[in-house]
């Protein structure tokens, strides 16, 4: 079985991997590899402690635990805000500043797709995300910006569902209204930071845009 990620970093309770596009993050009932298994087959032994997972067509950074004990202390270090995740994303339209965007969001599990309400709807669960400009490019003559996207809370296609809400939907992600032409969500978890489980130190981990994201940048 062939590995296809890159490891950033691994010590005897956890792993920081760079997971490619098209990499499901673990297994589904069509059977694709997925990076559960090929981590299962990495570390000799059965145990793989997903701490958040990415879309099968987002790229970029995860953490994973390799022991329960690490498994349990980064799972409450996240839901306490301590696990600090940043995204760079490709948008349509142009966005001319720093915004926070404030939705309630409900996923339809049947249909893996999450829609979105006003912050002050009685249904769904709220999700806030900052984005900010970082650089600007276009497709077939049309605007899209390079924003950097900052999570306040950690809701399943998050990113994906607010941004289309808010009329920039991801470039590529045609379950969300993209009409941009790129063969993929263009979405890539680039910043990770977060404590040690054991020793506390604080880790930071960076990886750069892919090469078909980063392409985009000259596409003006």
């Amino acid at each position: 079985m062939k590995i296809l990620f890159q490891i950033l970093f691994e010590d005897t309770h956890l792993v920081v991997v760079n997971k490619p596009a098209g990499l499901l993050s673990q297994g589904e009932a069509s059977g694709d590899e997925n990076l559960v298994d090929l981590l299962r087959v990495h570390f000799g032994r059965n145990y793989v402690g997903l701490i958040h997972r990415l879309d099968r067509n987002t790229s970029g950074l995860m953490l994973v635990a390799k022991r329960s004990k690490a498994a349990n202390r980064l799972s409450s270090a996240l839901q306490e805000g301590l696990v600090i995740r940043r995204y760079l994303g490709w948008i349509e339209g142009r966005l001319e500043g720093p915004v926070r965007w404030e939705h309630k969001l409900l996923k339809d599990e049947h249909m893996n797709q999450v829609r979105v309400f006003h912050k002050n709807h009685n249904l769904g669960k709220l999700a806030v995300l900052n984005a900010i400009p970082e650089k600007y490019s276009q497709i077939s003559g049309k605007p899209i910006t390079l924003a950097k996207f900052q999570l306040e809370t950690g809701r399943s296609h998050q990113i994906r569902a607010q941004s289309a809400f808010e009329g920039h939907p991801i470039v590529g992600d045609r379950k969300y209204k993209s009409t941009a032409d790129f063969p993929r969500t263009a979405l890539h978890s680039y910043e990770l930071e977060f404590p040690h489980p054991m020793s506390e130190e604080l880790l930071k981990f960076k990886a750069e845009l892919p090469e078909d994201m980063a392409e985009l940048l000259q596409k003006r």
